[in-house]
């Protein structure tokens, strides 16, 4: 990670919603706003290294939240800042579309942010904590390769390091 993820976004076309999630977080993290999908955008393109978490309304005039996941799962963004849904529209068919795109989770509307605090905490967590460890085995696998005398035994561990890193980016898809 190139630096500190001190900042989170939300993506809302009512105001309301933005407050209310923002003060919930703002203790913890620089809070970014959003009224629609293009105005998200180009925030979460201009601070990506530095989102910890993305909270997205699916239902906004304009550019929808299904719109901007589109265009989030192009730039594979999703792969490094988790995700949040934030909707009132919680039917299967919505749902399912949201994970489909790589969404981490749904969070309904109206906000309970005892669990929420909590469910993006722990996420935000894990996330980190892959990252660490993809950039751990990475660090050890170019200490393996650039060393001119590999053995037989770090031939088998760069390929166990290889195997490891496979699975971690098929877990993280």
């Amino acid at each position: 990670m190139a630096g500190q993820r001190n900042k989170i976004i939300i993506i809302d076309d009512v105001e309301l919603n933005r407050t209310i999630l923002g003060e919930a977080f703002s203790k913890k993290y620089e809070v970014l706003e959003a009224q629609d999908g293009a105005e998200g955008l180009e925030k979460i393109f201009a601070n990506e290294d530095e989102l910890a978490a993305i909270f997205l309304d699916i239902i906004m005039p304009e550019m929808d939240g299904f719109s901007v996941l589109q265009e989030l799962e192009l730039k594979n963004v999703m792969r490094k800042i988790p995700l949040f849904i934030i909707t009132t529209e919680t039917t299967d068919y919505v749902v399912e579309k949201a994970y489909n795109y790589g969404v981490i989770d749904v969070i309904q509307k109206p906000f309970n942010l005892l669990i929420i605090e909590r469910r993006v905490a722990n996420i935000i967590e894990l996330f980190e904590n892959r990252s660490h460890i993809a950039q751990h085995i990475a660090e050890k696998q170019n200490a393996v390769l650039n060393r001119p005398e590999a053995s037989s035994s770090e031939d088998k561990y760069k390929k166990a390091l290889e195997d490891i890193a496979k699975i971690m980016s098929e877990t993280a898809k």
